[in-house]
């Protein structure tokens, strides 16, 4: 309030304390109409604000002069109050606590006008900090006012009045206006495309003056929108305490993903608030929707939840609920109210302060239906559909007189990724085998799965009933989903543990190989939580690129296609399974095959005449 009315009145209304029992030879609605301009800045931008000014008094046009350097001649300043105007100036003025009568040209209304500037409060907005309870006379003048034009029916028809004009492109209203000082009303829509915004409280100032003598007029006819705005940002992160954000979003199904929510409490100057909760329109909104991506994570939880470095506590400070969102039937959206806290109810925290850090960690499990991938996308903000997204809103009360009406948010989405790699099975001559088992390991433990509806093996290490082995089916295919990868590389080794028993196969050259999947990811610069400098480099990384490299086995029957002997380089390899030494690649790997065989054979000989020998000894 400071910043918009005593700014300007400093310059312009406290002349009228000079002016007490000067005659100007001008009467109260009788001067001549000049134009000024009034601008107001809109730092949040224009999007869903519709601004009008309603003339409270005119200057004495063509009466008043400048100084003979460039400034406002107070001796020759006043305000002309139109006589339709003066019952609802004077009814503003009483609310204000100012007393006035009229006296010589002055009307009571001018009069109390010139004693608007008694009392200016250091708050920004002319309220004690985070309340609605008003500190100086301008806001009780002000608000006064527009309570006169929005009550059912309106008690105040101003005598002039006109919509400012909106440029997006310069974040501001302008209007021009018969000279005088006005009140600006905000009426403020929130929805798709609206600011990140909320209803201007009531803004008092005047135009600039038409008298062009006046060449250093000051911030005459400038102000700024008293609203506010509250960000959201969002981000992956390694850990349960968010340490740092996690720019290789790479996991197995069933890992836990933690990812952190930050947001700022709006300014609630000039909002009522209900500690009881039980009046929607006192009761100050302000709750953070987190979203999973429906059937794609499970067990969403709220891990922790701080106001700067002061933990809130569930149920007092906060509450949390789990809702279905659309498309889902499991409890995928997790909002967290912070009603209790921003309302002050008795049992939550009270030395929060507009402006205050509040922080989020939450989790979820990644689903072993979640969306898996071999390749990487183009990179860009939004949600991947190569990769499994989790999105987040703000909403908060953006309505002084209704806290009930909200602004909501669109925070960014970030996404996580798992992967997949397929081994098909098949016999010395490229045709699919079934019955073959293998285990996939990193390091010396073998992965645990579960079979989806498609027969494809997931990484599940929630399921006791999960199994180690992987079993061919009839078109020879194994495909394994849900395993990580990261940007020095996963290695897993896919071991044949059991070789059909059926079709003679060598159980002596079971192969042994080993994938190595290594991804690329690149940062997504435009995630808020980069520019407002929460994360030097936000947990908001696309998948751009995923490698698969391999170690072949000793016989090299792992290969990248059925007639070949190359070494595989995507996502898909063929295990062949031979049923003589013959059928072996042609790369010495038959010679060592069967020396193996003639070695066994040797063995079998040798126990042989062993015991022979024993028994020849025993008839001797």
């Amino acid at each position: 309030m400071k910043s918009s009315i005593r700014r300007f009145l400093s310059g312009v209304a406290a002349v009228a304390i000079a002016l007490s029992g000067l005659a100007l030879g001008v009467g109260s609605a009788q001067a001549a109409t000049s134009e000024g301009t009034i601008t107001v800045t809109a730092s949040n931008g224009t999007a869903g604000h519709t601004l009008n000014a309603y003339k409270i008094a005119a200057y004495n046009s063509g009466e008043y002069a400048a100084t003979s350097d460039g400034k406002l001649d107070t001796s020759t300043f006043k305000y002309i109050v139109d006589t339709s105007d003066e019952s609802a100036i004077e009814t503003a003025l009483t609310a204000a606590g100012i007393s006035a009568t009229a006296s010589g040209t002055l009307t009571k209304a001018e009069e109390g006008l010139k004693q608007l500037l008694g009392d200016s409060s250091a708050a920004p907005y002319g309220y004690k900090q985070g309340t609605n309870t008003r500190t100086s006379d301008e806001r009780k003048f002000a608000d006064k006012l527009a309570s006169l034009i929005s009550s059912t029916p309106s008690t105040w028809t101003p005598s002039y009045s006109k919509q400012m004009t909106a440029d997006a492109n310069t974040n501001t209203f302008t209007a021009t206006l018969p000279e005088g000082l006005y009140l600006i009303l905000d009426t403020y829509t929130s929805g798709q495309g609206a600011a990140n915004s909320t209803q201007s409280v009531p803004m008092i100032v005047g135009t600039t003056f038409a008298n062009t003598n006046i060449t250093q007029p000051g911030d005459v006819g400038k102000v700024t929108l008293k609203d506010t705005s509250a960000p959201i940002t969002k981000e992956v992160v390694t850990d349960d305490k968010g340490t740092k954000p996690n720019n290789d979003p790479s996991y197995n199904t069933t890992d836990t993903v933690y990812f952190k929510l930050t947001t700022k409490i709006p300014n609630y100057d000039g909002y009522a608030s209900d500690p009881t909760l039980y009046d929607p329109k006192k009761t100050r909104q302000f709750s953070i929707v987190d979203t999973f991506e429906a059937g794609k994570f499970t067990d969403p939880q709220v891990v922790s939840v701080y106001d700067g470095e002061k933990e809130l506590t569930d149920n007092f400070d906060f509450t949390v609920g789990l809702s279905a969102g659309s498309g889902s039937s499991a409890n995928n959206v997790v909002t967290i109210h912070f009603q209790k806290l921003v309302n002050k109810a008795d049992s939550a925290w009270q030395d929060w302060k507009s402006g205050d850090t509040i922080s989020v960690i939450v989790s979820g499990k990644l689903s072993t239906a979640a969306t898996t991938t071999t390749k990487g996308s183009t990179d860009g903000p939004g949600a991947d559909t190569l990769g499994n997204n989790n999105t987040v809103q703000l909403e908060y009360s953006n309505n002084p007189a209704d806290t009930s009406s909200k602004t909501t948010v669109q925070g960014p989405i970030v996404n996580v990724y798992t992967h997949q790699f397929t081994i098909n099975k098949i016999k010395a001559d490229g045709s699919a085998l079934s019955g073959a088992t293998f285990q996939v390991s990193t390091g010396s433990t073998p992965l645990k799965f579960t079979k989806d509806n498609a027969g494809a093996y997931v990484v599940n290490n929630d399921d006791p009933n999960a199994t180690s082995d992987l079993v061919s089916d009839n078109n020879g295919k194994i495909v394994v989903k849900g395993v990580k990868a990261s940007a020095d590389g996963v290695t897993y080794t896919v071991t044949e543990t059991k070789v059909p028993t059926t079709g003679g196969y060598l159980q002596s050259v079971a192969p042994t190989y080993t994938v190595t999947l290594k991804d690329e990811f690149k940062n997504d610069k435009s995630n808020p939580a980069r520019a407002s400098k929460t994360a030097t480099q936000a947990g908001d990384d696309w998948l751009i690129g995923l490698q698969y490299s391999y170690t072949q086995d000793g016989y090299k029957l792992v290969t990248a296609s059925t007639d070949t002997t190359d070494v595989p380089t995507g996502d898909t390899v063929y295990v062949k399974n031979v049923t003589s030494v013959t059928q072996l690649p042609k790369t010495g790997a038959a010679c060592i095959a069967m020396f193996t065989v003639i070695g066994v054979a040797v063995v079998a000989v040798a126990a042989l005449f062993a015991v022979r020998a024993r028994k020849a000894a025993q008839r001797v």
